[in-house]
Parts: structure tokens; C-alpha cells; sequence
């Protein structure tokens, strides 16, 4: 799973949030993520091993997407809020993810080492723009493009589990039942431990990889299908 852009000591896990934030997500949704992102920052804190290597961008969409946290160390940053606004483009999504993820790995410097990246897609609908999100997609996971990410998608409420496993390259969930804010909290929770347990990962002697920490009793994994 290891990309190296070329040298420097430590080599670092670009994590791109990949956030929906139409208007589906108004009220206690938005307010559950907000909630839990200065949970995510606190963890990567108090942790040394994924402090010292996981960066983290969040990315958000709803008729457009926008970059609110370019690739950073959490440790000294103040999370952004998100807030609720429109319809839902993943075609849009997955643009600036593509651009983000190339723009902000270079921007960590020449010679930064960096492991594969991974984009956590959360969504509670399905894509309602004219435009077609399949071709983005692809583009974003061309083999042949050097930043190529894995994707983990998770979804709630209204979002379609075939577009999730369409979506998704490795691991695709979605929440069971309950009340849309608990099951946001539940992802939020899962990404938090993923990025943990995959930054740890990476210390062990056999080397590290992509790993999910989900609890099997709040989601559904759903089979993976290529667009």
C-alpha cells in the first residue's frame, strides 16, 4: 500500500474527508459531525505514532463541492463547522477530491514519502445533478494516476447501497437503523478508529495496509462492484 514520492524520515497517511453536506443534513446531521470532529483532532493528538504521520483534509458537497481543510496535521488546527446547503453532486465531489489530493500531497513538500491515500466518503442521499458522477469517479481511481487513493464510503438515511459498493474501491458500510444523527455519530466514530488503526498500522514490522474498525452491530458491509 506504500507510495514514496521519493525521500525524508518519515513518510506520511494523507486522509481525505469527503463530507455531504446538502441541505438532507440540516440540523442535528451537521450538528453530529461538527460534534465529532474535534473528537478526530483530539485523537490524533493524544496519539504520537498517528500524530507523527496521519494528515487530514476534509473536503464537502452538496451542489458544489469546496475544500474547508487543506491536508494538515490536526494537533494545532481549529475545525472547521460545517454547515448545510444545497443538493447533492458527487460528480462535483469527486473533481476536488482528485485535484485536492494531488495539489495537497505535492504541497507537503519535494521529497515528503507518503503511504496511499484514502478518501472516507460519507453521504446520506443519492446524487440529484444533471451531470453524470461516473466518469469523475473513474478519473479519481485511475490506476494509472500516481495519487490514486482507496475509497471507504459509508452511508445513511436515503443513500442507495449499490451506488455506496459502486462508489467505494476497498470497504463500502452503511449505517442500520436509527435516528439520522445517531448514525452519523456512529461513522464519525468508525472513521476516527480506521485512521487510528491503519496510522498504527504502519509501524508494525510486516508493514501496514488499509484497515477499517467498524462495529458490525451499527453497519452493513456492502459488496464493492467497479463503475
Amino acid at each position: 500500500m506504500s507510495e514514496f514520492a521519493q525521500d525524508e524520515r518519515h513518510p506520511v497517511f494523507p486522509v481525505f474527508l469527503v463530507i455531504d453536506v446538502s441541505y438532507s443534513m440540516a440540523g442535528e446531521p451537521i450538528d453530529a459531525v461538527n460534534a465529532a470532529l474535534p473528537d478526530l483532532r483530539e485523537m490524533i493528538e493524544d496519539d504520537p505514532q498517528v500524530g507523527e504521520i496521519a494528515r487530514v483534509s476534509i473536503i464537502t458537497f452538496s451542489d458544489m463541492a469546496t475544500s474547508v481543510l487543506p491536508l494538515c496535521d490536526l494537533g494545532p488546527v481549529v475545525m472547521p463547522v460545517l454547515a448545510p446547503q444545497a443538493g447533492t453532486n458527487f460528480a462535483a465531489a469527486f473533481r476536488i477530491a482528485k485535484k485536492q489530493i494531488e495539489d495537497e500531497i505535492r504541497g507537503l513538500g519535494k521529497g515528503t514519502r507518503f503511504y496511499k491515500p484514502v478518501v472516507f466518503f460519507m453521504s446520506d442521499g443519492e446524487h440529484i445533478a444533471k451531470e453524470d458522477w461516473v466518469e469523475p469517479l473513474r478519473a479519481l481511481t485511475d490506476r494509472n494516476w500516481r495519487f490514486n487513493p482507496e475509497i471507504v464510503t459509508f452511508g445513511f438515511a436515503d443513500a442507495r447501497e449499490d451506488t455506496l459498493g459502486a462508489i467505494a474501491t476497498r470497504f463500502a458500510f452503511v449505517a442500520k437503523q436509527g435516528e439520522p444523527a445517531s448514525q452519523v455519530k456512529e461513522i464519525m466514530s468508525a472513521l476516527t478508529a480506521s485512521i487510528r488503526t491503519t496510522s498504527r498500522s504502519f509501524g508494525e514490522p510486516q508493514g501496514g495496509g488499509l484497515q477499517v474498525d467498524v462495529d458490525t452491530s451499527k453497519f452493513t458491509a456492502l459488496p464493492v462492484q467497479a463503475v
